[in-house]
């Protein structure tokens, strides 16, 4: 009896050191695969939009850079005020990409994707989204040093619209028949977004089931494609985007 009690007892430790990382190695697996169906569905959604309307409507970032740009003024902290193409002529309105149809572009997502719910601000007081990190407070959680408030504010300008204070209040949601929520950067701007490829589910963690998305092109060609060119994050072990699309194509 003795002797079975220990060999259980071995079996238990065994258990509860090894039991965790198969848990851990299971939920990525799981992840990985929601990721691959969110990405399929949405690129094919993309695609089907340019089918349907013959040419590509322009809601969309360069996937490579088309112009340089220099600084020509500086403010007192040392940021550029002003920029101009290095022949000093004034910088183009497409210098990162097209906009001006992301309102039909949006339309025909909603035609493309079985939204069955749309929240227009406050969405997470009206129960569409659980309660993100944002873009902010991630920089705050991923930093060596005790970042404060304003800091994670201003180094967060440029992706101003995945701050939490906007992405819970002040964004648009659509949440799909599947529990997909897709959240664009601003308004009704597709160029950028943020899906959740398990809905309300868990973790809602950016980098596990939460990833910034881009619309891109390259000039000259006539589909769109999807990565995170732009303000892709990730919590504490977790993945940006292109890892996860890196991922996904790998085997």
């Amino acid at each position: 009896m003795a002797e079975v009690l220990i060999t259980l007892g071995i079996i238990g430790i065994v258990a509860a050191m090894t039991l965790p990382s198969l848990i851990g190695r299971y939920q990525k697996k799981v992840l990985k695969e929601q990721f691959k169906v969110a990405y399929s569905l949405i690129q094919q959604a993309w695609g089907k939009i340019g089918a349907d309307l013959g040419y590509i409507p322009e809601c969309y970032y360069w996937k490579k850079a088309r112009y340089s740009r220099v600084c020509v003024e500086y403010d007192d902290n040392g940021k550029c005020k002003k920029y101009t193409l290095p022949d000093g002529s004034p910088v183009p309105d497409d210098l990162f990409g097209r906009f001006n149809e992301c309102n039909l572009f949006t339309d025909k997502i909603r035609q493309n994707l079985q939204v069955i719910t749309i929240c227009e601000g406050n969405a997470f007081q009206k129960g569409c989204i659980p309660d993100y990190e944002g873009y902010d407070t991630v920089l705050q959680a991923n930093s060596d040093t005790d970042m404060s408030d304003e800091d994670a504010y201003n180094q967060s300008g440029g992706c101003s619209g995945l701050r939490k204070n906007e992405l819970l209040n002040g964004s648009i949601v659509y949440v799909l028949k599947n529990g997909v929520i897709l959240i664009p950067y601003s308004s009704n701007n597709f160029a950028m977004f943020t899906v959740d490829i398990n809905g309300k589910k868990g973790p809602n963690k950016w980098g596990y089931d939460v990833f910034v998305f881009t619309t891109t092109i390259n000039s000259g060609e006539t589909f769109l494609t999807l990565d995170g060119l732009f303000c892709s994050l990730a919590e504490k072990g977790g993945l940006t985007t292109n890892q996860m699309i890196e991922q996904m194509h790998s085997k």
